[in-house]
């Protein structure tokens, strides 16, 4: 099967993402480890992760991958294996990408809500668009 790019490479974006999310949580886990001189079997219970709460953000962030972004790949792999993809889809899953990555960074920094919640937004309504657009032809 010949897979369309417009759609195979937001995809792999996406889970590109979450890999570099999921370093960025074991880096930072490590490190606050350390500065807090917590060791793992301490993360057995809630007191050793409280220990580490800076590292909290970026943990919410990385489950959040597996939240929305889920409803993304099935509806990419759907249009793929429909061969209903087009070029204002592609512009869309991209959209859809790039709004997470906005999420990522507002969420493991500065984490202002109001404006993690425009990211998600965006996101959303641009989800919805494709599931409307892959249900509908």
């Amino acid at each position: 099967m010949n897979l369309p790019a417009e759609l195979l490479n937001p995809l792999l974006a996406q889970v590109t993402l979450t890999a570099l999310i999921w370093a960025t949580l074991l880096t930072s886990r490590l490190v606050s480890m350390i500065r807090h001189r917590v060791g793992m079997e301490e993360l057995k219970g809630d007191e050793g992760y409280r220990k580490i709460a800076d590292t909290d953000a970026i943990s919410d962030n990385f489950e959040n991958q597996f939240e929305v972004p889920v409803l993304f790949y099935l509806a990419l792999v759907l249009l793929m294996i429909s061969g209903k993809s087009d070029p204002g889809i592609g512009v869309a899953a991209w959209l859809f990408v790039g709004s997470r990555v906005v999420h990522s960074i507002i969420h493991c920094t500065f984490n202002s809500v109001f404006l993690r919640f425009g990211a998600y937004f965006i996101g959303c309504a641009t989800l919805v668009w494709i599931w409307w657009r892959a249900l509908t032809g």
